[in-house]
């Protein structure tokens, strides 16, 4: 795969789209988005971020906040 070249605020976003997700999916997310990323043939800022909310939507797991959770008290409830 050739290099890409990104910016370093390109890069930063890249890198901080990957914070939301699990530990263990971050760099098959970052590798995913340089597939993508490679196809292309010019990459600028709304292509990185169209990709990147493209990919992340495969990678990204919601916690599940129907579930009752034991043990905390909130004075909202």
């Amino acid at each position: 795969m050739p290099p890409i070249r990104l910016s370093d605020e390109q890069m930063s976003a890249l890198l901080a789209a990957s914070h939301p997700l699990p530990p263990d999916s971050r760099s098959a997310f970052l590798e995913h988005c340089a597939r993508e990323l490679a196809r292309l043939p010019m990459v600028g800022d709304g292509v990185l971020h169209r990709v990147i909310m493209q990919v992340q939507r495969q990678y990204f797991d919601p916690p599940d906040l129907s579930a009752p959770t034991h043990g905390r008290v909130s004075k909202y409830r």
